[in-house]
């Protein structure tokens, strides 16, 4: 039978190897909120960084280019990431800011959200950018919408592909806004992407 301190090592032990990959996988949240590859050396994705996530992110994965799809709550406000810049100048790497727009058309029929697609796919365009970080606060929303265009423009995948992947990474089918969906479903890649 065995001992009281037997049985209370075991227990520890058993503890030990339960908590290990929790604590990792919360350190792993905290620091590297839903970080992704998308395409290896080209792409990859995440939410709000930590200075501590966004520094072994910058690192490890050579980032040239963060591209951040937040903006301030209030006009004339600070955004929410802008020590970002300042990490992104120390290094030298290019950082853009892209302003989330609407998905829907406006009352002329234009759909604000294509200047950011527009600008996002002018970063994406320039191998000299590559590799590119973008993110927005989550990981989900824009981020997954941004590269679900990506998928489409660059690897060829249908609308449907590309929304399942944003499903798979945190876009709850209820969360596929009508004007999201619609805006996916009618985009039509150029030819010209990344100088193919």
């Amino acid at each position: 039978m065995p001992s009281r301190w037997q049985f209370i090592l075991a227990a520890v032990a058993l503890a030990v190897v339960v908590a290990a990959p929790l604590v990792y996988s919360a350190h792993q949240n905290t620091h590297m909120r839903n970080f992704r590859v998308v395409e290896d050396g080209v792409l990859y994705r995440s939410g709000q960084l930590t200075p501590k996530g966004m520094d072994r992110v910058l690192s490890d994965y050579n980032i040239k280019t963060v591209v951040t799809l937040r903006v301030a709550r209030q006009p004339g406000a600070k955004s929410p990431d802008a020590w970002e810049e300042d990490v992104c100048a120390v290094r030298g790497l290019n950082h853009v800011r892209i302003v989330p727009r609407v998905w829907g058309a406006d009352e002329d029929g234009e759909i604000p959200a294509e200047q950011a697609v527009q600008e996002f796919l002018a970063v994406m365009d320039k191998k000299e950018n590559h590799p590119v970080l973008v993110h927005c606060f989550a990981g989900i929303h824009r981020t997954g919408t941004m590269c679900a265009i990506f998928r489409m423009e660059y690897h060829k995948w249908s609308p449907e592909r590309a929304m399942s992947e944003m499903q798979l990474y945190g876009f709850a089918p209820e969360d596929m806004h009508q004007h999201i969906a619609g805006y996916l479903r009618e985009y039509k890649p150029r030819s010209n992407a990344l100088g193919k």
